[in-house]
């Protein structure tokens, strides 16, 4: 009885789509185009936060020493340091020094240099740059002896966008 029963189906299986003629052509699943094509789905903006980046990456003390080939070798004090400058745009450096503000004592005519003159020009990714200082008549008596690693005077960069005002 079971093969009969299954025999049957498969007759009806095999020729309902023959009885049925049109019926099963006309019916429509999709919409879709017959051959691929390019459809815009969607535009997305694309933001951006404009922001100048610059970094002197070594901005430890610069240790001064005493000046043995100036006139005055017991008053003149020198010193530089060689640091990486990393920036994401072109600008010009320039520095000034003061004697600093909490050690009003040691006074002293400074001078700050970068890369031998008054400014120096950096460009878009790491740059070196030397900045050397020099005081002239430092009083070293108005400070307490055997002190180490005492500040003395303060280096300020600034920096100047290439092509601004």
């Amino acid at each position: 009885m079971l093969k009969k029963s299954l025999i049957a189906i498969a007759v009806l299986a095999i020729a309902l789509p023959a009885i049925a003629g049109d019926t099963f052509t006309n019916i429509k699943v999709h919409d879709w185009p017959t051959r691929y094509a390019k459809v815009t789905v969607t535009t997305i903006e694309v933001c951006l936060d404009v922001g100048y980046f610059i970094q002197i990456k070594d901005t430890d003390c610069i240790k001064v020493t005493q000046d043995t080939s100036a006139s005055d070798p017991y008053k003149t004090y020198v010193g530089c340091i060689t640091t990486d400058v990393e920036s994401n745009f072109d600008a010009t450096l320039t520095a000034t020094i003061k004697e600093d503000p909490l050690n009003l004592g040691s006074g002293g005519d400074w001078s700050v240099s970068l890369d031998g003159g008054s400014s120096a020009h950096i460009h878009v990714g790491d740059t070196s740059l030397q900045i050397c200082v020099k005081g002239e008549k430092v009083n070293i008596a108005k400070l307490q002896g055997g002190d180490s690693d005492v500040v003395v005077a303060e280096v300020t960069i600034q920096v100047v966008p290439q092509g601004s005002p």
